[in-house]
């Protein structure tokens, strides 16, 4: 079965570049995109059942970061895909799990989603 993937994102070539990503891989479903983090807030519910939402951190209207704690009961885990360092993200929500640089390749795109994955399903064992 595949993961569900979500896209909040302002920048479209960015939107664009992950979507193709996530359709190269069998085990990843996209069943939505946002450019705008006011929408995405307004739009996803628990209901979407999406399982990775990969989330810009510097958009215009509402921080990446700040958009994640709202939907943090509503989506089961987020990838940070940012062009910010690691580390100021790391201190802004230390509690996320992966992080993807801008610009992404697919190499790290794909042992990102991995290890996200493998981190989940081990919890779920534990």
């Amino acid at each position: 079965m595949p993961y569900n993937c979500a896209i909040v994102d302002d920048e479209k070539h960015a939107i664009d570049i992950l979507h193709d990503y996530i359709n190269e891989c069998e085990f990843l479903n996209l069943s939505k995109t946002y450019n705008s983090p006011l929408n995405a807030l307004a739009e996803i519910t628990s209901d979407d059942q999406i399982d990775i939402l990969f989330l810009d951190v510097d958009m215009d209207g509402m921080k990446g970061t700040e958009l994640w704690q709202h939907l943090k009961s509503r989506v089961k885990n987020v990838i940070y895909a940012s062009s910010n360092l690691e580390q100021d993200i790391r201190n802004i929500d230390g509690s996320f799990e992966c992080y993807l640089g801008k610009p992404i390749s697919p190499k790290r795109f794909t042992q990102t989603v991995l290890r996200l994955i493998q981190q989940t399903e081990q919890s779920v064992v534990n």
